[in-house]
């Protein structure tokens, strides 16, 4: 089960609302067609009222991942897709290969009301896509009855007092990232001595861990039978375990944490690009953002969708905690092969130790 089928499932699992039904009134019909690439299920709900207000018909063509998007434009030949949406790290690959062009945000309403960071350009001062849906990985959940009280940091989770009721997620790159934060690094590319450091927090690190799982949903057991304690998480996989009522909390790590994004970019020489830039506004409007919040199960990137919301589905995302740790927020990106080699490497050994 990917991300987003795990999102999905979470939110059909809880029963939330919004305080507004969303309504598009038809401001100026643009007509014709529109040609997209997206993951199947992914933005198919907020299709039909794009239709009916500019009268565009959605031609809709799924992939299974950004690879074979590309794949699909190149195949294609440029000219023939409008708009693709793309996970983080790949808009940047997309434009190096001169997939996607440059968008002049300015020609988007709602952009003014997203999130500062998702208003933030790339180095060159350019947008090459804009923030969908976003989430946060690298975060720890705990059951706050057993730990006796919160959990802030990876100080706190490793401090002596948790040993054997740690879980920690089998992914080799999220644990790099991970004990980067701990061992204060920025996150980003490493040097020798670096990884060393990395090496020698894990080594300390494991013998506090009781197991190693495979998928959140084997966390959501473990924390259910009581075997651990503290797990690993991202966003959704502790929404997904709330949903199955477990008693657990949520922390977003003082030491830092990642956040992924996916969003919609203009396919370069779109053949209708009034209706691309039409369609890019729709899917980060406030009533999108915030259907989403309720079809998917992701917070949203514009912060006008909040007052939408509802406050069981508010809680249920964690819309709170999530605005509040924004402002720390940094973003995965593709380190390189050389870089998951080595992360793949010093987990391998690592996790020897708890097998």
């Amino acid at each position: 089960m990917n991300r987003r089928q795990m999102l999905a499932a979470t939110a059909a699992a809880v029963s939330i609302g919004l305080t507004a039904s969303a309504s598009w009134a038809a401001d100026k019909k643009i007509g014709g067609e529109i040609n997209v690439l997206s993951w199947g299920n992914y933005i198919d709900f907020a299709l039909p009222a794009f239709e009916e207000k500019y009268g565009t018909k959605v031609n809709i063509d799924y992939y299974a991942d950004e690879k074979e998007a590309m794949n699909k434009i190149r195949a294609s030949g440029l000219g023939t897709y409008d708009v693709v949406f793309l996970g983080v790290g790949y808009e940047e690959v997309a434009r190096k290969q001169q997939l996607i062009d440059a968008l002049d945000v300015s020609k988007l309403e709602n952009f003014k009301d997203m999130y500062a960071p998702f208003q933030k350009p790339k180095s060159d001062g350019t947008h090459v896509h804009v923030t969908y849906s976003w989430g946060a990985n690298g975060l720890i959940a705990y059951d706050p009855a057993k730990t006796g009280g919160p959990i802030k940091s990876w100080k706190d989770v490793y401090s002596g007092k948790f040993k054997g009721r740690i879980g920690k997620i089998d992914k080799a790159n999220e644990q790099a990232y991970r004990t980067v934060f701990q061992a204060g690094f920025e996150y980003g590319e490493l040097n020798d001595e670096q990884w060393q450091t990395i090496a020698k927090t894990l080594e300390t690190d494991m013998p506090h861990v009781r197991t190693v799982y495979q998928h959140y949903d084997e966390m959501a057991q473990l924390l259910a039978a009581g075997e651990i304690w503290i797990a690993d998480t991202d966003d959704g996989g502790f929404r997904q375990a709330k949903a199955k009522g477990l008693s657990i909390e949520l922390a977003y790590p003082e030491e830092g944490f990642i956040a992924w994004y996916d969003g919609p970019c203009l396919v370069s020489q779109a053949p209708h690009p009034e209706a691309a830039y039409a369609l890019i506004d729709h899917m980060i409007s406030p009533e999108v953002q915030a259907q989403l919040g309720k079809e998917l199960g992701y917070a949203p990137a514009n912060q006008k969708a909040v007052d939408l919301m509802d406050p069981a589905l508010k809680a249920s995302l964690g819309v709170d905690q999530a605005e509040a740790n924004l402002s720390r927020v940094q973003f995965q990106r593709s380190l390189g092969a050389a870089y998951e080699a080595k992360a793949t490497e010093v987990w391998q050994k690592a996790k020897a130790q708890v097998q």
